[in-house]
């Protein structure tokens, strides 16, 4: 039970980890499609130039994602309050778009979004509440869902991006608001780029036909133009190297040869500002005299220069001495241990990103006879701008390639957690069908000799029983069997030596049957086996026969050798049979008919065994019903000193008092298989109890017969004690016990029991002893203050010289362990004085009871105290 609870307590764990992990999973899924989505937006801003193709290429990205077929971008101008759209795309109005004049807009759902700087997720029932409140005005064809977001650069709105739905059955969610937002965001971004490209070349596209116009000089031009050209390459490249690139280090050394080709450039560095604006990092840095700058504050430098100034300088010697001389910048600074070359011309150019320095790029040149012109100052000042741009996508498309490794290494750790986690639910669940499979196991099967137990055998019974009922020609049988001497075996070697016994006798069974028949304990030392499929009935008289030979066979145990026999009741199956248990309580009541008939022999149901079963059930319900009435009373037999004639007391015998049968004297034996007997001898000693508190001591010693159920169960032992403590006078009451009921319990417990009723002051009995093997064992305990003779035993001491030499020899051991000999069924003189002759004075019996008359015995004052004496 705890195994099981902690298994359940392992799986509820299991499954809440679970969850959680698909909950993270799917936002990890979302950020992804996000990412991806921000990925191709900014792939749009790189690679299209031209707004007309812009919006198209937009509204199919935004259609990849969400169910966007109705798609629309209007701008909106806070100065002048107008609203411009720039693209549509509608399933229904897009023929009356060109009729609508723009300012139609501000009354829909679009000028309420502009208003409120809010995006909106609006239904149909949203959309009439919205007309109902004044809001808006309905516009257009009526749309089952609308969802519109805020463009804005900053904080400021500059216009509405939205998509509808005609269909009910494509609504929009959170999530879809979520991911559209996202793309909103961006858009303004990859807008302004594609703007500024797009300015670009339209500025490229002018000075070009300024210089194809102006035919000043053909040398100039052929200049202007090359350099025109090569500069639009280098940006063109610089544009390129953010996507080409596999890594930063890589990026830099790329833009230091795009520089190279436009200009000097054998020493160059970049330096980047950090966050917060204290240091400088140079991932970039190539000098001929100079290692490696490091990270380092900023100081007075040519490079912090530049960035207060956010402007391109040339600094030549000239100017790098009169900056010296007004303070502006120190030189010489950076590494006092090594001795410094100062640059004779030095150009340097901020990296700008929305108006903010982010960092410097520098040229420098330690030759006298090179210096930089203004031409590549202006150059550097225009590179500069797309170095600082591609700088920042770089890092964006780096920091955003590090998020999604980092989502991806995430995403995989929690995939190996859950195939980790499914590996151990498959091994659990492993664990539990073997568990499983071990506790049907268990529970079907002996645990001792691994045979079937009663319930597997009464289930197989019932399945072959049922299968019989519809197919008549299949025969069954039952055979249930017995072991003889199985109790003597335990309890004379040990319960190890009865466990290997019953563990052998289970082989042996299994090798006098067919595989497919069944062999079963039904517990202690009782197997039953059930016959399938028998050709013929006389082939279950076979295998019993068998069964019995194997049995009769010796046992050798651990060194000793054992012998058995086994008692064998065959029930073949019958249509008359009502269920499968009536077929296995008929083959027990053949077993116990031929236990009855000399054991080791095998015996088959039969219909009047069956009537002997219903009368003995009868006869049960009578008795059942006498005890309920107590018709059971005492009868007193009295128990005298033969040589005297005086009265020693009185043996009570149960009498049943029927009212249609009259009186009955012989069914101890029915009570006993009925289960009443010890009930019925309780009611005897209440009896006999009340009789000691209404005479006095002259009426002498009361002996009662107890089956040794009274000893060897709690309840019936502790009930004993109780009445016994009511008792006064309790020496004048005589339990008596029966020398095979003594025998065949052969357990301390009821050696112990009889200790302490000894110790209470009552006085026990040894009843009919040497009635069997007269073990003289039981009078050596010292327990017993009487020792009463059978019957049988005694009525033969007139003819048998043996029996008279054991008589002699139980006197012998009465005046050594000082218990009194007392002789039953005394029906004649010549056994009278015989038994006087050897002694024995104490004696009951028909002729002892016609001694005195019923008016003597009432009068006759009992000696009873002083034989005890």
């Amino acid at each position: 039970m705890k195994g099981s609870t902690k298994l359940n307590k392992r799986l509820r764990q299991a499954e809440i980890r679970l969850r959680r992990l698909t909950l993270l999973a799917q936002r990890y899924k979302q950020a992804y499609v996000i990412q991806g989505a921000l990925l191709q937006l900014s792939e749009l801003a790189s690679t299209i130039s031209d707004m007309r193709e812009f919006y198209p290429a937009i509204h199919k990205m935004v259609s990849e994602l969400l169910h966007a077929e109705n798609f629309y971008v209007v701008f909106y101008n806070n100065a002048t309050e107008q609203y411009s759209p720039q693209y549509f795309s509608d399933e229904k109005d897009q023929q009356l778009i060109a009729q609508v004049p723009s300012s139609a807009f501000s009354t829909g759902l679009t000028g309420y979004v502009a208003r409120s700087g809010k995006a909106l997720m609006c239904d149909s029932e949203q959309f009439e509440q919205l007309v109902l409140n004044g809001h808006i005005q309905a516009q257009g064809s009526p749309c089952a869902h609308w969802l519109g977001i805020p463009l804005c650069r900053g904080e400021q709105v500059i216009g509405v991006m939205a998509i509808q739905s005609y269909n009910a059955e494509h609504l929009y969610t959170e999530a879809d608001l979520a991911l559209f937002s996202n793309i909103g965001g961006h858009t303004i971004t990859a807008l302004d780029r594609v703007k500024s490209r797009e300015l670009l070349e339209d500025t490229v596209r002018q000075r070009t036909q300024q210089l194809q116009s102006i035919n000043q000089s053909l040398q100039k031009e052929i200049k202007e133009r090359t350099s025109a050209e090569q500069l639009q390459v280098a940006l063109y490249r610089i544009s390129e190297l953010t996507a080409s690139s596999s890594d930063m280090s890589s990026f830099y050394r790329s833009v230091h040869q795009v520089l190279s080709g436009l200009m000097h450039a054998d020493n160059c560095y970049i330096a980047l500002l950090n966050s917060d604006k204290t240091k400088l990092t140079f991932p970039f840095y190539i000098d001929q005299y100079s290692p490696p700058a490091r990270e380092r504050p900023l100081s007075r430098g040519f490079t912090e220069y530049v960035i207060r100034c956010a402007d391109v300088k040339l600094i030549n010697a000239d100017t790098a001495a009169k900056l010296v001389a007004s303070g502006e910048i120190c030189r010489g600074i950076s590494d006092l241990a090594s001795a410094v070359r100062y640059s004779t011309s030095w150009l340097g150019a901020p990296l700008m990103l929305d108006k903010q320095v982010i960092g410097v790029i520098a040229l420098q040149s330690y030759e006298k006879s090179y210096c930089y012109s203004e031409a590549e100052l202006n150059i550097l000042r225009f590179v500069s701008q797309h170095i600082a741009v591609a700088i920042h996508r770089k890092q964006t498309t780096e920091q955003q390639k590090r998020h999604q490794e980092e989502l991806e290494r995430k995403v995989f750790e929690s995939t190996r957690e859950l195939r980790q986690t499914n590996l151990f639910l498959r091994l659990q669940v492993e664990e539990r069908k073997k568990a499983e499979q071990k506790l049907f196991y268990e529970a079907n099967h002996d645990a001792l000799t691994g045979l079937a137990n009663r319930q597997m055998f009464l289930q197989q019974l019932k399945q072959q029983f049922a299968l019989s009922k519809r197919q008549s020609q299949l025969k069954i049988a039952l055979l249930f069997i017995d072991l003889d001497r199985f109790k003597l075996i335990n309890d004379t070697l040990g319960h190890h030596i009865g466990d290997a016994f019953l563990v052998e006798v289970s082989k042996r069974l299994q090798t006098t049957v067919r595989e497919h028949d069944m062999v079963a304990r039904l517990g202690g030392d009782e197997f039953v086996v059930l016959l399938t499929s028998l050709a013929d009935e006389v082939d279950a008289e076979e295998v019993a026969e068998r069964i019995i030979e194997m049995i009769r066979q010796p046992f050798l145990l651990q060194g000793q050798q054992v012998h058995s026999g086994a008692s064998v009741g065959i029930a073949h199956f019958s249509h008359e049979h009502s269920k499968a248990e009536a077929l296995l309580r008929d083959a027990d009541a053949a077993m116990y008919q031929a236990k009855s008939m000399g054991r080791n022999r095998f015996v088959i149901f039969n219909e009047t065994m069956r009537e002997q079963m219903l009368q003995a059930l009868s006869t049960e319900q009578v008795m059942m019903q006498a005890l309920e009435q107590q018709q059971f009373t005492a009868v007193y037999e009295p128990v005298l000193c033969g040589q005297a004639r005086n009265l020693m007391g009185y043996e009570l015998h149960a009498q049943w008092q029927h009212p249609q049968l009259g009186t009955q004297y012989n069914f101890c034996q029915h009570a006993a298989q009925v289960g009443i007997l010890p009930q019925i001898e309780q009611l005897l000693l209440q009896q006999a109890c009340r009789q000691l508190m209404l005479s006095d001591t002259s009426a002498g010693l009361l002996t009662v017969r107890l089956s040794v159920q009274h000893l060897q169960q709690n309840d019936l032992y502790e009930a004993l004690k109780k009445r016994l403590a009511e008792v006064t006078e309790i020496h004048r009451l005589c339990l008596a016990f029966s020398e095979s009921d003594l025998l065949q319990s052969g357990n301390n417990t009821v050696q112990h029991n009889l200790q302490q009723l000894k110790q209470l002051g009552v006085r026990l009995a040894l009843h009919n002893f040497a009635a069997g093997m007269a073990p003289l064992s039981l009078l050596l305990q010292q327990q017993f203050d009487f020792v009463k003779l059978d019957a049988a035993f005694c009525r033969q001491l007139v003819r048998s010289e043996q029996k008279r030499q054991l008589l002699q020899m139980l006197q012998s051991l009465a005046l050594s362990y000082k218990f009194r000999l007392l002789a039953d069924g005394v029906d004649n003189a010549d056994l009278l004085n015989l038994l006087l002759a050897e002694g024995c004075c104490f004696m009951q019996g028909k002729y002892v009871a016609e001694l005195l008359s019923a008016q003597e015995l009432s009068t006759t004052p009992s000696i009873v105290l002083q034989h005890l004496a």
